[in-house]
């Protein structure tokens, strides 16, 4: 996914065409970060109101797609940790069921699986969540070591612990 002809237009195009090339990744991104769709539409806020404030720094990156989840991480970590001292309660186990329970039947096998692995997500670690939803979004290792800003070791230590604490989360239907 890239840009087109980034010179002959403003910060604020291109920053336009990168949020509508990347809004399906970073859709999921929130969707596995926050269960409550009001504080998830306050993150997206706040990571477009982050992204506007950097358009001019997105467009001069060397990576911009990369300086773009850098940007999304930061302003998620900052959430998550708010979240944490605000002790947010997450959507109830018996409402997620019931709003599922309400779908068509051909329909409810996958988003039950859909519905696990987000919530297997959301369980995993701060750090292996992270990076986990990076690699989903079939960003490289050096792609995630710069939006990280760890080594590329790192991230494939990350990504391979993040890997088994999912594959033990599904299976044990946590």
């Amino acid at each position: 996914m890239t840009v087109s002809n980034t010179s002959a237009i403003t910060p604020e195009q291109f920053l336009l065409q990168l949020w509508q090339q990347n809004q399906g990744a970073i859709s999921r991104t929130l969707l596995a970060s926050e269960a409550d769709p009001a504080a998830r539409q306050d993150l997206k806020q706040d990571i477009f109101l982050a992204l506007h404030q950097a358009a001019g720094r997105l467009h001069a990156a060397d990576m911009p797609r990369a300086y773009l989840f850098r940007i999304v991480h930061n302003v998620t970590v900052d959430h998550i940790a708010r979240a944490q001292r605000h002790k947010w309660l997450p959507l109830e186990e018996d409402l997620q069921q019931q709003m599922l329970d309400d779908c068509p039947s051909e329909q409810l096998g996958e988003q039950q699986q859909s519905q696990q692995l987000i919530q297997a997500v959301r369980r995993l670690s701060p750090a292996n969540r992270q990076v986990i939803l990076l690699a989903m979004e079939d960003l490289d290792a050096p792609e995630i070591a710069d939006i990280l800003q760890i080594s590329h070791g790192a991230v494939r230590v990350r990504l391979n612990r993040a890997k088994t604490e999912l594959m033990e989360l599904m299976q044990n239907g946590r």
